[in-house]
């Protein structure tokens, strides 16, 4: 491979080309989704320190196992949105049962001096209607163990509920539209924008349900005259009255029944193990890789359906959705039979309780505790509202004087405890306490000891492919680590077998990292330097790349002198497009077009330059350190170009000289051929790789930022029409005066001077070098 063009491909049927190969666009398409999938997952996401210690220390460094687990997967703040989410859920789904509780109580009573100051919580259901009863205490006396008049409450109910149906409409309509539109412009990240529009619309069921079922089931109460409790002028099983009923079966349907089984579905296909160890470390290598963004899995996915929970309790959410149809039922259709209500109540709460005591359902600890004392305070109420309303009992304790005091100690209870909770909360989830002890379960070396060694082994694994898998796809294909996909590739493939063999559950996640380091490895081979069929040529790249180094250094050092007045971006800017253009362009013995426009001209010829013309100076006063002058430490390609430079440089301040005599003509003729010809069989590419193509289209702007800058990259390429037009002359008289002054002029020491100084002369020494030198020794 030449020094002079890196991206030569060598001859040979074995030897790949350097540069991507043209392929159709079809068979190029899953490689293009894989990199667009793979640009996806760096949304947001910034190189941590592990990532850093890979880089630096590489891949497979046995003693990096320990060191690689502790500081790859430890974070200190974990800072997930998930954890606040079940934290406020929590809170609410209490307050909305205690509000759903006290609208039920209103009819037993419950006393008024309770009801009252807490009658602000019947918002956590937007259940304005019970609200405004209790606002105003004639309206609440006139209520009491009985039916209210629709017309003493300050507002028409079938206009709440004709907004709450444009609101559902309108969200349904959103979510139409919006999927539609997603699909429709087919982005990179299509998937990852459908998983957060469902997780939004998600959200909102679970924190909506309540309301809309406490609304819509109003609508099923009727009084004792037969008609709405909530508008007496409309007649229950009337024709108005179905109207309002039927839409609200079909809304219970499908936000109580549909839901929670589509949820089921999701999570089913994510459960791979019955086994609780296996599926807590699949959720951490999940969680892992999203956070640090390796894969989108766990948002794609719908991880956080049951992410925060554990195996028993992956289906928590749908539960929790089935046991809030259950007391809206109650609600709605025992309302002239409140004993049943409460019987319904505790059936519902006392199972799940016992569930709870026996079999946490929380990942975290303190969430745990939490959901207990929920469930323990819902018993407590609907145990008491079940003794208010027993035929037979007499028992004091259930006494209006004594239920103030009993319903203030539970809610003071549940009210101080959740206080303190939630601020332990949010001290552990900003790091403010306990900062070494993670509040989310993770990959540390502490919590990775509860896992099997097989799982742990495979979860390394895992997360170092990862990582070689995105800097390949990150990386210019040219320079794309192909060599660690190799490897990985091998690593990866024995671990599927075992895994499988094993009956692991992250053996699927094995096969889909396996497929996406093939087709990666696959489309990259061809075109990266580190690939196994160009190895022979890199080396000898590389060994004819040192020694171009010093001329190059050389020349970075006279490129920055050159634009010391232009901003760093511009010069970075310039620097990457040639370098580019180099890349792309290059071709042996094919000249480069140079950019020779009417501005780059007037700035780099020395005749016409504006900087010299403005500063009065004649000539290139262009410096820099010549680090390099010795010509036997160039290369030849290198020495070759320092000669043409000096030769054309003497050319131009030489006079030039009388015409030699005739009989002279046809030898010098003969040599001045040889000389045109070996000018001419120059390529271009020495000479236009020292032109700066600056061109901003604006002479007044250049002139101001380029003053100073000196002419000497440009003068060669700038004065090579001119060069070329007086080469008849110069060339003429110099070749000819130097043939004939060598025989008559040069003495026996000059001659033994200028064959020992010729006898130094490197093999690719050029004749023009040679004739100017013996000129020299002449005169």
């Amino acid at each position: 491979m030449s020094a002079e063009n890196l991206l030569q491909m060598e001859e040979g049927d074995d030897d790949y080309p350097l540069l991507p190969l043209q392929r159709g666009s079809g068979t190029r398409q899953s490689f293009t989704q894989l990199r667009q999938k793979q640009r996806a997952r760096r949304v947001n996401v910034g190189v941590t320190e592990a990532d850093i210690m890979m880089e630096e220390e590489g891949y497979y460094d046995d003693d990096l196992e320990a060191k690689y687990m502790a500081t790859f997967s430890r974070r200190q703040k974990r800072q997930t949105m998930l954890v606040l989410h079940d934290a406020l859920f929590l809170v609410l789904d209490f307050l909305q049962f205690y509000a759903l509780l006290a609208a039920i109580s209103l009819r037993w009573p419950w006393p008024f001096n309770w009801l009252y100051p807490t009658r602000f919580l019947f918002l956590a259901n937007l259940d304005v209607w019970e609200f405004m009863k209790m606002n105003d205490p004639e309206v609440y006396n006139s209520a009491r163990n009985n039916f209210i008049d629709s017309t003493l409450i300050g507002f028409d109910y079938r206009w709440y509920t004709l907004g709450w149906a444009i609101f559902i409409f309108v969200a349904i309509t959103l979510y139409i539209i919006l999927y539609i539109a997603m699909n429709y412009q087919k982005r990179y990240n299509l998937l990852l924008q459908v998983a957060r529009l469902q997780r939004a619309y998600i959200i909102l069921c679970q924190v909506l349900a309540m309301p809309i079922g406490v609304m819509m089931a109003k609508l099923f109460h009727c009084n004792a005259d037969d008609n709405m409790d909530v508008h007496n002028a409309t007649p229950c099983a009337g024709g108005e009255h179905l109207a309002y009923v039927v839409p609200s079966l079909a809304i219970y349907v499908g936000l109580f029944i549909i839901l929670p089984i589509w949820m089921i579905m999701k999570i089913r296909t994510q459960i791979f193990s019955n086994r609780s160890e296996r599926h807590e470390g699949f959720l951490q290598l999940k969680e892992t890789e999203f956070s640090h963004g390796l894969d989108f899995i766990w948002a794609i996915k719908l991880y956080h359906l049951f992410s925060s929970f554990r195996l028993v309790w992956a289906y928590y959410r749908p539960v929790m959705f089935l046991f809030k149809l259950v007391l809206l039922a109650s609600y709605a259709a025992l309302l002239w039979l409140p004993m049943w209500q409460m019987i319904v109540f505790l059936v519902a709460i006392c199972p799940l309780f016992l569930v709870i005591l026996i079999r946490r359902p929380f990942r975290i600890t303190s969430f745990n505790v939490y959901i207990m004392i929920n469930f323990l305070c819902m018993l407590i109420l609907a145990i008491m509202g079940l003794m208010q309303n027993l035929f037979d009992t007499n028992s004091v304790f259930f006494q209006a004087e004594y239920l103030f005091s009993e319903l203030l100690a539970v809610g003071a209870f549940w009210a101080v405890f959740t206080v303190v909770w939630f601020v332990y909360v949010l001290l552990r989830y900003y790091g403010l306490l306990c900062r070494g002890v993670p509040l989310w379960p993770e990959m540390t070396s502490r919590e990775v000891n509860k896992l099997s060694g097989e799982t742990q082994k495979y979860m390394r694994a895992l997360l170092k492919g990862r990582i070689v898998l995105e800097h390949a796809l990150s990386t210019c294909p040219l320079f794309s680590p192909v060599h660690e996909l190799s490897r990985q590739i091998q690593i990866i493939n024995a671990y599927c077998r075992e895994a499988e063999y094993l009956h692991d559950p992250i053996h699927d996640t094995l096969w889909d990292l396996l497929d996406e380091l093939i087709e990666a490895h696959t489309h990259l081979s061809p075109v990266s330097l580190f690939s196994e069929s160009v190895k022979s040529s890199i080396r000898e790249t590389a060994h004819e790349f040192m020694k171009l180094m010093p001329a190059f250094k050389k020349r970075l050092a006279q490129r920055e002198y050159d634009f010391i007045l232009m901003t760093p971006m511009k010069r970075r800017m310039l620097l990457k497009m040639f370098t580019l253009g180099v890349f792309a362009n290059g071709k042996m013995n094919k000249p480069r077009p140079v950019d020779q426009t009417e501005t780059v001209q007037r700035l780099y010829n020395p005749r016409e330059s504006v900087v010299l013309q403005q500063r009065g100076v004649e000539g290139d006063d262009g410096f820099y350190e010549d680090m390099y002058d010795s010509l036997h430490d160039l290369d030849p390609s290198t020495l070759r170009l320092k000669q043409q430079q000096q030769y054309k440089a003497r050319m131009m301040r030489r006079p030039i000289l009388e015409e030699m005599s005739e009989d002279e003509d046809v030898d010098a003729d003969a040599d001045e051929d040889s000389e045109v010809e070996w000018m001419r069989g120059i390529p271009s590419r020495a000479e236009s790789d020292l032109v700066s193509s600056i061109n901003d289209r604006d002479a007044d702007d250049l002139s101001d930022m380029m003053a100073g800058i000196p002419s000497r990259p440009g003068s060669i390429s700038s004065t090579r029409g001119s060069s070329r037009t007086h080469t008849s002359s110069k060339s003429r008289s110099n070749s000819l005066f130097s043939r004939r002054s060598i025989p008559s002029q040069m003495s026996s020491g000059g001659k033994q001077r200028g064959t020992a100084q010729r006898s130094k002369t490197p093999p690719q020494r050029n004749i023009a070098e040679e004739s100017m030198q013996d000129a020299e020794d002449a005169v």
